[in-house]
C-alpha cells in the first residue's frame, strides 16, 4: 500500500482536468502544483508528523495540499470554511497546527486570525481562474478587512519551486483529521491514514470496476471536510482516471449546466442533494444520458427518492442508477454499498472488497441474519483512533473492527440500517452535532437546560432547541438572545432556526432528558 500522493500520482489521467468555476486546470500542472506546494510547506520549517489546518471550501488549493501532506507525511486537519474563530482556535490548539490555509472569499476580517498563533497563508479564487481574474484579484484586497504581510498560496508555490522534496509520507502515518460525531454523538476528532483512503478507493471501484477513459468526468458537489467528500467524491475518482469538476457550494442551477456541459459519468451525493434538483424540476436534464452511476449515503435515503430517481434515469437508456450505500467517518466514507452486480431493494449493499459488515448484540456476540443490533463495520478503510484519546474499535481475530452506534442488520450478505443511534443531524450535507448545540445555550445565564432536535420544515431540516428557565422571561426576548448567541459561537447551520420554552423537561425512566420525546412533538 502506497500513500495517497503516490496512488494518485500511479493512476491519474495526466492529460485530464479539474474545473473550477469553468476554468480547467490540467491534471499534469495540478500535479507540479502539488510538488511545488510540498517544496512551499518544506521551506516553512515543517517537518513530519507537523499538523496544516485547511480552513477551505471544495477548491484546487485544498486538493493540493491534502497530497502535499501526504506526501511529506504531515496531517491536514480539514476544518468547515465557516467555523467561528473561537470554535477554530479551540481546534488549533488540540491538532498543535502549525499553519492555517484561509479562503479570502469566506473570511471577511482576517484580524481574529492573527491571535491563533498560527503562520496564515491566504487562499484565493484567483489562484486558479484566467478570465476575470482582475476581478477576483480586486475582491481579494478589498472584499473584508485584510491585513498586511500575510502569506499568499500563490507566493508559497513560487518559493516551493527551488526545494526538492522527496515522499517521506508512509502507509500508515495519519494523513487527515476529520470532525465526526463520533458514535455516540459528541463531536470527535477523527484519525484517518493514508490506508485508510487508498483501501475505501480500492474497494469501491473494485466493485464498481467502471471503464475510465479520457474526457469522463466525476462531479465533486460534496465538501471537502467530509471523508465522505474527499475520498469518495475527489480523491477516488481522479486517483483512477477520472477528470473532475469541483462545485465548492452546492447549488442548483449551478449543478444543471454542469450535467448538461460535461461529460460527468460519476457523481457521489446526499439525498437532500437529490431532493433539491428534484423539487425544482432540475434534474431531469438531457446530461443524465451520460451518467453512469450515483453513488448516494451520508444520511438515510428512502426507498421513494430511490424510485423516483430511477425512473428519471431510465428515460436515458444509460445503465445509471442509484446506489444507496452505507459508511461513516470512522471508515473513511464509506464501506459498504450496493452495485451493478449485487442490489437489494431497500438495503445499503454489500461490504466492499476488504470491507466486512456485522451485527452484534450488547455483549458483542455476533447476530444471526435478520436479528437487530449495532451494525459493525471491519476493514482497511478503519481510523487509528480519536484525538481525544477515546476509542470504539476492537481487535477480534485480527481484523480492527468499529462499533458505529447505528442499529440494523444483515441478510444474505445485504445491510440494512434500522435507525441511527447517535445524534446527528444533516443540514445542507453538513454534521451539526445537538450535544454541540446544547452545550451553546446552556451557557446562558437564564438558561437552566437545553435540548436540541432535528425539525423538518417542508422538507428542509433545522435545529430547534428546547429550554427550561433560571428566572422568567418572555419567548420572544429568549428566542432572540439564545439565537444571537448561537450565531456569534457556531456554525451557521448548528444556529436555531426555532427556540421553545418549557416548565420542564421530559425525562427518561433514566433520569435523563428525553430527546426522543421532544422529537416526537414536532
Amino acid at each position: 500500500m502506497t500513500t495517497c500522493y503516490q496512488f494518485l500520482q500511479n493512476g491519474a489521467d495526466k492529460s485530464g482536468n479539474i474545473v473550477y468555476y469553468g476554468h480547467k486546470l490540467s491534471v499534469s500542472a495540478f500535479l507540479c502544483d502539488v510538488d511545488r506546494l510540498a517544496g512551499g510547506l518544506k521551506g516553512l520549517g515543517l517537518r513530519k508528523g507537523d499538523v496544516v489546518t485547511l480552513q477551505l471550501p471544495t477548491c484546487p488549493q485544498a486538493l493540493a495540499l491534502f497530497y502535499a501532506c501526504s506526501k511529506l507525511g504531515l496531517v491536514a486537519s480539514i476544518v468547515h470554511p465557516l467555523v467561528p474563530v473561537n470554535l477554530l482556535a479551540e481546534n488549533v490548539r488540540k491538532t498543535q497546527s502549525k499553519v492555517l490555509f484561509f479562503y479570502d472569499a469566506t473570511v471577511h476580517d482576517e484580524r481574529p486570525l492573527a491571535g491563533l498563533g498560527q503562520h496564515l497563508v491566504r487562499c484565493s479564487i484567483a489562484d486558479y481562474v484566467r478570465f476575470r481574474k482582475p476581478v477576483y484579484k480586486l475582491y481579494s484586497a478589498l472584499g473584508g478587512v485584510r491585513l498586511r504581510h500575510i502569506d499568499s498560496y500563490r507566493r508559497l508555490l513560487k518559493c516551493g519551486e527551488g526545494i526538492p522534496t522527496e515522499v517521506e509520507g508512509e502507509s500508515d502515518d495519519v494523513l487527515c483529521y476529520m470532525h465526526s460525531g463520533g458514535t455516540g454523538g459528541t463531536p470527535k476528532i477523527v484519525k484517518l491514514t493514508n490506508r485508510a483512503f487508498n483501501s475505501v478507493v480500492e474497494g469501491m471501484f473494485a466493485m464498481y470496476h467502471p471503464d475510465v477513459r479520457h474526457g469522463y468526468y466525476n462531479l465533486a458537489t460534496l465538501p471537502i471536510f467530509h471523508a465522505y467528500g474527499l475520498c469518495c467524491a475527489m480523491h477516488g475518482p481522479l486517483s483512477v482516471g477520472y477528470s473532475l469538476v469541483l462545485v465548492p457550494k452546492f447549488d442548483v442551477h449551478v449543478v444543471a449546466r454542469i450535467l448538461n456541459r460535461y461529460n460527468i459519468k460519476v457523481w457521489s451525493v446526499v439525498p437532500a442533494m437529490l431532493k433539491k434538483l428534484l423539487a425544482c424540476g432540475l434534474f431531469d436534464r438531457k446530461g443524465l444520458r451520460n451518467l453512469d452511476v450515483i453513488w448516494c449515503g451520508g444520511d438515510v435515503c428512502d426507498e421513494a427518492l430511490v424510485q423516483q430517481v430511477d425512473g428519471i434515469l431510465s428515460k436515458y437508456g444509460t445503465r445509471a442508477r442509484l446506489m444507496r450505500g452505507y459508511g461513516l467517518t470512522e471508515m473513511c466514507g464509506v464501506s459498504v454499498v450496493n452495485n451493478f452486480d449485487f442490489y437489494q431493494k431497500g438495503s445499503c449493499g454489500r461490504p466492499m472488497p476488504g470491507f466486512a459488515a456485522q451485527i452484534w448484540d450488547e455483549q458483542d456476540n455476533v447476530l444471526a441474519d435478520g436479528q437487530t443490533g449495532e451494525i459493525v463495520i471491519g476493514g482497511g478503510g478503519a481510523m487509528s483512533g480519536y484525538l481525544e484519546g477515546e476509542d470504539c474499535l476492537v481487535q477480534r481475530n485480527g481484523t480492527v473492527w468499529v462499533r458505529t452506534g447505528d442499529i440494523g442488520y444483515m441478510q444474505d450478505g445485504y445491510l440494512y440500517v434500522v435507525d441511527r443511534k447517535k445524534r446527528s443531524l444533516k443540514i445542507a450535507a453538513v454534521n451539526v452535532f445537538p450535544s454541540q448545540v446544547e452545550s451553546c445555550v446552556g451557557k446562558l445565564d437564564f438558561v437552566s437546560e437545553a435540548c436540541a432536535v432535528g425539525v423538518k420544515v417542508q422538507g428542509k431540516q433545522f435545529v430547534k432547541v428546547y429550554v427550561t428557565l433560571r428566572r422568567p422571561m418572555g419567548q420572544d426576548e429568549v428566542a432572540q438572545r439564545v439565537i444571537v448567541h448561537c450565531r456569534q459561537n457556531l456554525i451557521r447551520y448548528a444556529v436555531p432556526r426555532f427556540v421553545e420554552v418549557l416548565d420542564t423537561m421530559p425525562r427518561t425512566a433514566m433520569g435523563k432528558i428525553d430527546y426522543r420525546n421532544l422529537e416526537q412533538r414536532n
